[in-house]
């Protein structure tokens, strides 16, 4: 276990209001840093007071963990956005880098903050697959084999910040006959093996920590293997801060992956964020059936985590295949402010945030957008992503 230099009597001279220091942005003119607040709505501020309550007991006495989980579509899936809010949320404080949390099995596209490696007789499917939807859950992407022997390798720290350890790591996947077998190969420390087949994972839990894992999937049998995704963890202090991001994908796509809701119940929570709306809106006719799908996926995850505040943030400005803006956009921020305030969620107009209408061109002049006028540069996610954490900041100090 890596050194923790944590005197527990130092935490209690903190609150969060000590430790109030919100991030220093760049001056860009058409930002508008007024609008980086968070809107509450209903029963989601006796929520969110709750998790205050944790994630100051967390400074104060250093010895437990937030979950957070932000779902999305490609703007999350290179974890450039969502990774800068991690690192700010894992380096605000010595001792509280929390652990790595999910990894999605990408094939391809994987984000540059771990490594995936898989033997080439892989394949895999995503959310955006019009049929196979019992083979898809929370993680948006499925990778299977029908190989008698398949290796994966998992490195946790590659391109972050914040260097990660784990003694616990969770593979979800698909029923094993007695003929299969998950084997743990290059490990010289004890560790146990534990098949929870209701959960639908098999969990590994090591006598030392470790920063990578070699992996076979052994099969006799002639079923296909699915891998739905993997959890490593620990129990240092921090921040969790779990992302599932696909290119493309939809509310639609998430309500209609099957496994998502009992992945999810497995999954310690205390906030979910969800950042949709790019695609489900993209083409002509989208904005018919976002409203009802976004709707739908909310309580959906009410179902399973009815405790948890649910926050929505909208999309920066977009062009329609490059030709003009998007002119379904605003109709886009509509809905979703609409289906927070029907549905006691928490709200941050990132649209607005980040330019409003008719920004795209001013992000792109800044080096802020690529040319596709859809995705934001490195440097665009990174100021995305420090407005979200500032906002989030700022809820945590208003309902301390």
């Amino acid at each position: 276990m890596k050194a923790k230099l944590i005197i527990l009597y130092i935490f209690t001279l903190f609150s969060l209001e000590t430790l109030s220091q919100p991030l220093e942005t760049p001056t860009y003119s058409f930002l508008k840093l007024k609008a980086d607040t968070i809107t509450f709505y209903g029963e989601s501020q006796t929520q969110f007071k709750a998790f205050t309550k944790k994630f100051s007991q967390m400074v104060r006495l250093g010895n437990r963990q937030i979950n957070i989980l932000h779902l999305g579509d490609s703007h999350l899936q290179a974890d450039l956005y969502t990774g800068q809010v991690r690192k700010n949320f894992q380096s605000f404080m010595a001792g509280l880098e929390g652990t790595r949390g999910m990894i999605t099995p990408f094939l391809k596209g994987s984000p540059d903050s771990y490594k995936i490696k898989f033997s080439p007789d892989w394949h895999s499917i995503n959310i955006l697959s019009s049929s196979n939807h019992s083979n898809l859950g929370l993680w948006g992407t499925t990778a299977y084999t029908n190989s008698p022997n398949s290796t994966i390798n998992v490195n946790v720290n590659n391109k972050n910040p914040i260097k990660y350890d784990f003694n616990r790591m969770r593979l979800y996947h698909s029923a094993l006959t007695d003929k299969d077998n998950i084997v743990i190969n290059d490990i010289n420390i004890a560790y146990q093996k534990v098949i929870n087949e209701d959960a639908g994972y098999t969990e590994f839990v090591f006598a030392d920590y470790l920063q990578d894992i070699n992996i076979t999937i052994s099969k006799s049998s002639n079923d296909t293997f699915y891998l739905y995704g993997l959890y490593f963890s620990n129990d240092d202090a921090g921040v969790v801060y779990n992302v599932t991001g696909t290119n493309g994908a939809t509310a639609l796509s998430y309500i209609n992956a099957d496994k998502f809701s009992s992945q999810l119940a497995t999954i310690n929570t205390d906030l979910i964020i969800i950042s949709l709306g790019t695609n489900d809106t993209y083409e002509p006719g989208g904005e018919n059936t976002f409203e009802n799908n976004l709707t739908t996926l909310v309580k959906k995850i009410r179902q399973t985590k009815p405790q948890n505040p649910i926050l929505l943030i909208t999309p920066v400005e977009c062009y329609h295949h490059r030709r003009t803006i998007n002119p379904r956009q605003t109709k886009t921020v509509e809905i979703i402010n609409r289906v927070a305030e029907q549905n006691d969620c928490m709200y941050l107009d990132m649209y607005q945030v980040m330019g409003g209408k008719n920004s795209c061109n001013q992000l792109l002049r800044n080096a802020l957008m690529q040319k596709d006028r859809v995705h934001l540069t490195a440097k665009g996610y990174q100021l995305e992503g420090d407005l979200l954490y500032n906002a989030l900041w700022d809820a945590l100090e208003k309902n301390f």
